[in-house]
């Protein structure tokens, strides 16, 4: 198959792949996993130089208007590299929901987010409600915030987080310092950082809440559906990689006195391999398009059809990497067992497959109501 991306598009990947091969190395990644803070100065400015922080975006809220398919094109090549820096958890997560979000307050933390000057996490998880991010544990009565939130992927940097909440029968979106919360920092299957939030009767003020009600909703529904595209990207990323080091693998490993390339078990492993990398990327290009659309139905499908596809198909690539390498493949000396850890948590991250099977049968059923 022949994908042909917009030129500009093609450029920001290209620069993108271009900076973490020459700032960027295995050697870089395995020091990061023992640090508690994953933001290293150097590579953040850079990337901030480089517009990385404005691309996510519209114009008319500070940015620079990148698509979707830009953004992920950015973050496939953060995968293929196995870059902890934290550019979506304290960019691209916080910053497009203060988007969505689309109020006075929220676009003047958006702006501080651009400029690089706030440092901002989402918790928009908790443990009873699962993956249903509209349905949050977390409750507000009056000006008191109690509750748990879990998962808050802030590498180990966050000042401020974003939560969600129930207020009465509405969902609200709060801003408030990390400090206010007890938190709980823990390195996740990835090696990215996170922590869990304890809050007991948290004062909040009016300007703490930026939206409630349907706006809320909408806002949440939107950031959920984009972070899934996003998530497919990292993992597309990671098992372009994998397969690369596969098949030279096989290329030049020797056994019983010949490549193990030449072995069929192996040659139609690699053939299956690549026709799945040639869908994934398939489905990349539709759920980038897609994951944008102002058809609730349209977009919750698109995203859906897409994580539940890489959950299967991206991690079955990593799995039989790592069964070729053999016992090698799971050595922390070799990248191919942390590629797996990244798509194994990317394929859990913002839902499971069966998570979004339910959700694509769902959104299926409602454009059938409306049509």
């Amino acid at each position: 198959m022949d994908f042909k991306l917009p030129e500009n598009t093609t450029m920001i990947a290209d620069t993108a792949r271009r900076y973490l091969k020459d700032n960027y190395s295995f050697d870089s990644y395995i020091a990061q996993l023992n640090e508690s803070n994953h933001l290293e100065a150097n590579r953040w400015q850079a990337m901030n130089d480089l517009g990385w922080f404005g691309l996510p975006f519209a114009e008319s809220v500070g940015g620079y208007g990148g698509s979707l398919l830009d953004v992920c094109a950015i973050v496939q090549e953060l995968g293929a590299a196995l870059c902890l820096d934290p550019f979506v958890d304290l960019i691209v997560s916080p910053g497009k929901l203060l988007e969505f979000a689309n109020t006075p307050t929220s676009l003047a933390l958006l702006d501080r987010i651009i400029s690089g000057e706030a440092r901002v996490a989402c918790g928009l998880y908790d443990r009873h409600a699962g993956y249903h991010v509209l349905n949050p544990s977390l409750r507000l009565n009056g000006e008191r915030l109690s509750g748990q939130k879990h998962v808050v992927s802030d590498g180990g940097v966050a000042d401020a987080v974003l939560v969600s909440a129930m207020s009465g029968d509405e969902l609200a979106i709060v801003a408030l310092p990390f400090d206010a919360c007890d938190v709980e920092r823990y390195r996740l299957l990835d090696g990215s950082r996170a922590a869990s939030l304890t809050l007991d009767d948290v004062l909040i003020t009016d300007e703490m809440v930026l939206c409630r009600g349907d706006a809320a909703k909408q806002a949440v529904s939107a950031w959920f559906d984009y972070l899934c595209a996003l998530d497919c990207a990292r993992m597309y990323g990671a098992c372009r990689e994998v397969y690369q080091a596969t098949l030279e693998y096989a290329r030049t490993r020797k056994q019983f006195g010949t490549t193990i390339g030449s072995f069929q078990v192996i040659q139609h492993y690699l053939v299956d391999a690549f026709i799945d990398l040639q869908q994934l990327e398939s489905m990349l290009l539709m759920v980038s398009v897609k994951g944008e659309s102002a058809n609730v139905c349209e977009r919750g499908r698109a995203t859906a059809a897409a994580k539940a596809y890489y959950a299967n198909r991206a991690v079955g690539i990593t799995q039989q990497g790592i069964q070729i390498h053999g016992g090698v493949g799971v050595t922390e000396e070799l990248n191919i067992g942390h590629y797996f850890r990244l798509v194994t948590h990317a394929s859990l991250s913002h839902g499971d497959r069966e998570h979004h099977m339910s959700r694509f049968i769902q959104a299926g059923e409602k454009q059938n109501e409306v049509v």
